[in-house]
């Protein structure tokens, strides 16, 4: 997993969190903004598509149908220790050998300040949380934090929290420039050209650019298909603006 990944000095590569101003990830506050002492065990993503479901009254069923998809979501739980006997080279007993077990420990709520400060703090003038790079090895997330619950699991005699696991939910960022750019790609009001892959069919293709597949005889017509049932798969088709072939 990637949390085993290793530096070429055999060091164990932490999670760690670059703080952002902007959401095009060009202006840094600080690219080690957050680095976890103990890394997670693991996270998880979450897709989402969302359709509209609205179902007139007296109507049997609906169809559901498509609005848009949704920014992909990362979990992640943290592991905030602070009872001292959580190794910092957890695995290597040979540096804890070396270190004769000697290793800085923080207090749970420090360690917790870092994380909100590297992540969601209001300082001066910046009032929004910040958008944020989860780095761990070779995986990278942008986005922003949305959500942190913190279960507080252990306590010494005065109630003082002596370690807790934060679960965090980071909601992808993409900047405005690149936003523009992809919707620039896609849109139906420029000349597109396509390869066509394995499985293509015409309508299938036609539907991709223009959202629609009642286009697919103007398409043909445009690329002077005979046969057009019959792609051949490497070939390139002109898909032109709509209002030419509408």
């Amino acid at each position: 997993m990637l949390g085993k990944l290793k530096t070429t000095g055999g060091e164990l590569l932490k999670v760690k969190i670059g703080t952002y101003k902007d959401q095009g990830f060009k202006s840094v506050i600080d690219s080690d903004a957050f680095v976890a002492f103990i890394n997670p065990t693991g996270f998880s993503f979450t897709s989402k598509i969302e359709y509209n479901i609205a179902q007139e009254q007296g109507a049997p069923g609906t169809t559901p149908k498509f609005v848009k998809v949704a920014p992909q979501a990362l979990q992640m739980e943290f592991l905030f220790d602070g009872t001292g006997v959580t190794e910092g080279y957890s695995g290597n007993k040979l540096i804890n050998v070396i270190k004769k077990n000697k290793f800085e420990h923080d207090t749970v709520q420090a360690q917790l300040n870092r994380f909100y400060a590297a992540t969601g703090e209001f300082k001066g003038s910046f009032h929004k949380p910040y958008s944020v790079i989860v780095i761990w090895g070779k995986f990278e997330f942008k986005g922003a934090l949305t959500e942190f619950t913190v279960d507080y699991k252990m306590f010494n005699k005065d109630g003082t929290p002596l370690r807790a696991i934060g679960k965090a939910t980071f909601l992808e960022g993409i900047s405005q420039e690149l936003i523009a750019e992809k919707a620039k790609k896609s849109s139906p009001d420029l000349t597109h050209k396509r390869t066509v892959q394995d499985g293509d069919t015409l309508p299938l293709m036609t539907e991709r650019i223009y959202g629609d597949s009642k286009y697919y005889l103007e398409v043909a017509k445009a690329n002077g298909l005979v046969n057009f049932r019959q792609l051949k798969p490497g070939s390139e088709l002109y898909f032109p603006p709509i209002e030419k072939i509408s």
